[in-house]
C-alpha cells in the first residue's frame, strides 16, 4: 500500500456505551482486529464527536482501533451534559477504557483538541502510552485562543471574522469568547441557536480553505451545538487549569516517548508554531510540516502523512518481532 490511500470503510466489531460516573456514559467502538496493535483515536473540538471516516486511517488487519465519543457528545449520553466534563474527566475516561478492554499499552492517534488530550493523558499515564500520532497540535494556551476568538485570525479572513465579531454588541467585542459564552448559557434559546449557527459556521469557513460553506439558511445541527457549549465551556474556563502553560511545562515526564507529528503550514484553527514548541522540547519526535494544507486531518496530503505513520509503526513493529 505504498501510496497511502484511505482503506475501505469498515463497521465495528464491538460498540457500547461505558459508565464512566454516576452522571456520564460515553460510546466506544471497536474495529479492526481485536488481537491486533491497540491504537485509540481522539476526536477534536472538545465536542465533536468523531465520524466514521476515523476508522479507515487504520489498517483493519494489523490495529484493534478504538474510537470513542467524549463526554456530552456525539452518542454518549447525556447529550451536552457540562457537569463534570473537562480534559481531565476525559483522561481518566480513557483509562477506564483501557481497563475495560484489557490493554497494556497503546498508541494514541490524535487530531487537534485530541492532541491535548493525548498530551495530557500520557503525562498522567506515561507508562501506558507505548506512542503517539499527533495532527495539528493545541496545546490550548491562552495565545492560542486569543488568536482564535479575538485577533490574529482577523488578518487572515478578515470578512469572516467580522461577522463573528459584529454579531456581538460593540461594548462586548474586547472579549468574544465570554461574549458568546454568556449567549450559548443564556435562556433565550433563539439568540443562543443565531449565536452558536454563527460561531460554528466561522470555525468551519477557517478550517480548511477549500471548504464549501454551508448555507446560512440550513438548520443547525446536533454537532454543532455540542461542539460549540463544550468549547466554550472549556475555553472561557481556561481548560480547568491552573497553569496557563500545562502541557509544555509537564513535557519532561514524556520527552522519550516515541512522538510522531503532522502539521498543515496553513493551519489556521492551530498554528504551526505550536507543534514546533513541543517538538523542541521532545527526544524522540518526529515533526512533519504538510506544504500548503490546513487543518483538516481529511485532505490528501494530509491523511498520507497520517496514514504513512501508521504503516512505518508496523515495519518497525515487525523488525523488532524479526529481531524477537
Amino acid at each position: 500500500m505504498g501510496n497511502y490511500d484511505f482503506y475501505p470503510a469498515i463497521e465495528p466489531f464491538k460498540s457500547y456505551m461505558l459508565p464512566v460516573s454516576d452522571i456520564h456514559s460515553i460510546y466506544v467502538e471497536e474495529c479492526g482486529n481485536p488481537n491486533g496493535e491497540p491504537i485509540i483515536f481522539l476526536h477534536g473540538g472538545p465536542g465533536a464527536g468523531f465520524g466514521k471516516k476515523a476508522r479507515r486511517f487504520f489498517d483493519p488487519e494489523y490495529y484493534h482501533i478504538i474510537l470513542f465519543d467524549q463526554r456530552g457528545c456525539g452518542k454518549s449520553i447525556p447529550f451536552l451534559e457540562l457537569k463534570e466534563n473537562n480534559i481531565f474527566y476525559l483522561v481518566e475516561d480513557m483509562e477506564k477504557i483501557r481497563l475495560y478492554i484489557g490493554i497494556d499499552k497503546w498508541t494514541l492517534f490524535a487530531g487537534s483538541f485530541g492532541t491535548a488530550l493525548a498530551l495530557v493523558y500520557a503525562i498522567h499515564y506515561p507508562q501506558k502510552v507505548k506512542r503517539m500520532i499527533l495532527q495539528g497540535i493545541f496545546l490550548a494556551t491562552e495565545s492560542d485562543l486569543k488568536w482564535f476568538f479575538q485577533e490574529g485570525i482577523s488578518e487572515i479572513y478578515p470578512a469572516e471574522f467580522k461577522k463573528f465579531k459584529d454579531f456581538i454588541p460593540k461594548k462586548e467585542q474586547n472579549n468574544l469568547l465570554e461574549a458568546y459564552y454568556k449567549r450559548f448559557f443564556s435562556n433565550d434559546i433563539e439568540l443562543r441557536n443565531k449565536a452558536i449557527k454563527i460561531w460554528s459556521r466561522f470555525q468551519l469557513r477557517v478550517m480548511e480553505s477549500e471548504n464549501i460553506m454551508i448555507s446560512e439558511e440550513e438548520e443547525i445541527q446536533a454537532s454543532e451545538i455540542s461542539l460549540a457549549l463544550i468549547e466554550a465551556h472549556y475555553f472561557y474556563n481556561n481548560m480547568f487549569w491552573e497553569d496557563k502553560n500545562y502541557i509544555l511545562n509537564k513535557i519532561e515526564k514524556i520527552k522519550d516517548i516515541p512522538i510522531y507529528i503532522a502539521h498543515g503550514r496553513f493551519d489556521l484553527n492551530t498554528r504551526v508554531v505550536s507543534a514546533y514548541r513541543l517538538a523542541e522540547k521532545l527526544n524522540n519526535c518526529e515533526l512533519i510540516i504538510v506544504e500548503g494544507v490546513g487543518h483538516s486531518p481529511f485532505t490528501e496530503k494530509m491523511s498520507k502523512v497520517l496514514i504513512k505513520f501508521l504503516e512505518d509503526i508496523k515495519e518497525l513493529n515487525y523488525k523488532d518481532e524479526g529481531k524477537g
